[in-house]
């Protein structure tokens, strides 16, 4: 029994660790922390009672009666409705037309049963509730919770989140079930010891949990994992000129086709004052970009509120000259803009090298669509997506380690999508990347909310080509 609570709880502390911000980890991360109490009662109730008996010391045999009760109290009252929080909050199900207050009231109300049986079957020192009570209400939020949770797997339309939403509906589903009929149901029909059977049922799912951790993915766990080792990368060859020499190659190769296109043409050409303004423009942020190497730290960012159309635009305009080989067209897409509060050097940098990527990815012709919008009210993201060649599915997990890179060119340093990475998370977002070969790839800048500062709706998606 004592594998229960250690299982448990070790799935706990990644929970919050890996989501610290997170309302619902900490929920799920409490649930499993109360359950994980249902084996150290065990523990204390089989193994640590009946040897401090055999010394007959009354004031300590009661102690461990009283922290047993109450461990069996923190599983049996208030995991499940822990569970059922968790479920509302990770699902967004409270995500509806409701004032913050009615929210919080909701959460209050549904703890009710919870403090009823505190108050109504305290520890007296034991623990020995009505178990038909109590399994009346944990049947009705067990179920009620699973069946939420596979509410949200069929409405969700987005594919990551419908994903880790399946995971972690095979995780919790089978086990919540298990636990409700052993710990609760067969108790309250008089067979006390089928929660043995508990043991395996966590132990198995323990081992389920880090496979799909591992493999997948799940509840930002093996982000966190993965982001660690690439940070430590970062941090091995920040201190060298590679990621500067990647920026300056972006920026001169836009001179140099600049310049090239002026040479070309006759001095009277119409798009004379363009070109020379995307000279200047990317002159000015290679000096910016340069400047900021003589602070302490590279990513040091410098925050202030920016509106992004204004931003996509002058990318977009920089990157113009690399398609004038190529039949591409770079549309924005977005309905709204939005003024965040973020470094607009970086910002700039790191959606110029997206833009580029996209570019180099798409042989001849083709679309790179730059929108932006929200996620679940929750998080801002400006996506950056093209019908390319794509990603192989096996260098997904390794695009972002630095020095790592698909292309075959001799300027291709494979610290792109590193900086990029590092920048987002100074920003306190995260850079997600999705990709299937032959098909495209799509790169998501995520960044928090409360890095919003202003949005404007627009009444038509604002378009810009640029094929010539």
């Amino acid at each position: 029994m004592f594998v229960i609570f250690i299982l448990l709880w070790i799935i706990s502390i990644l929970l919050i660790y890996a989501n610290p911000k997170e309302y619902w980890a900490w929920c799920a991360s409490l649930c499993l922390l109360f359950n994980g109490f249902g084996g150290l009662a065990a523990v204390i109730s089989e193994n640590f009672i009946p040897f401090i008996q055999g010394y007959g010391n009354e004031k300590l045999i009661l102690a461990s009666r009283i922290l047993k009760g109450t461990a069996d109290i923190f599983q049996h009252y208030f995991a499940t409705y822990l569970f059922l929080v968790f479920v509302l909050l990770f699902t967004n199900f409270l995500n509806i037309q409701l004032k913050s207050k009615v929210k919080i009231a909701v959460v209050a109300v549904l703890s009710l049963p919870s403090i009823l049986m505190l108050l109504i079957y305290p520890i007296t020192p034991d623990f020995n509730p009505n178990y038909r009570v109590l399994s009346c209400w944990v049947c009705v939020y067990t179920i009620l919770a699973n069946i939420i949770l596979i509410l949200g797997i069929i409405k969700e339309r987005d594919d990551y989140t419908k994903t880790q939403r399946i995971l972690t509906a095979l995780f919790a589903l089978p086990s919540t079930m298990c636990i409700l009929w052993t710990s609760y149901i067969s108790v309250a029909m008089g067979y006390r010891n089928v929660w043995q059977i508990n043991v395996w049922v966590i132990a198995g799912e323990f081992i389920l949990f880090f496979v799909f951790c591992m493999k997948y993915g799940m509840l930002g766990i093996h982000f966190k994992i993965e982001r660690i080792n690439i940070d430590n990368n970062i941090n091995s060859v920040i201190g060298g000129m590679s990621i500067v020499s990647h920026a300056i190659k972006n920026e001169v190769s836009t001179i140099n086709l600049c310049v090239d296109t002026i040479m070309c043409v006759e001095k009277t050409s119409p798009g004379m004052d363009n070109k020379l303004s995307i000279i200047k423009d990317s002159c000015k942020n290679l000096l910016e970009f340069t400047r900021k190497l003589n602070e302490i730290k590279l990513y040091k960012m410098n925050f202030k509120p920016c509106l992004l159309s204004e931003i996509i635009s002058k990318v977009i305009n920089q990157v113009a000259p690399s398609i004038c080989d190529k039949n591409i067209r770079i549309i924005n897409t977005s309905k709204i803009d939005i003024t965040m509060l973020i470094d607009p050097v970086h910002v700039s940098e790191v959606l110029k090298n997206l833009i580029i990527n996209a570019i180099e990815a798409i042989q001849t012709e083709g679309v790179i669509k730059v929108n932006t919008e929200f996620i679940n009210n929750k998080k801002m993201c400006i996506t950056v997506s093209d019908n390319g060649v794509g990603i192989p599915k096996d260098f997904i997990n390794k695009v972002m380690t630095p020095f790592f890179s698909t292309k075959k060119g001799k300027n291709n340093y494979g610290l792109g999508l590193s900086y990029c990475f590092k920048v987002m998370k100074s920003h306190n977002g995260s850079l997600q990347v999705k990709s299937k070969e032959n098909q495209g790839t799509e790169m998501c800048l995520i960044f928090p909310v409360n890095k919003v500062v202003h949005v404007y709706s627009k009444s038509l998606p604002q378009t810009k080509n640029y094929n010539t």
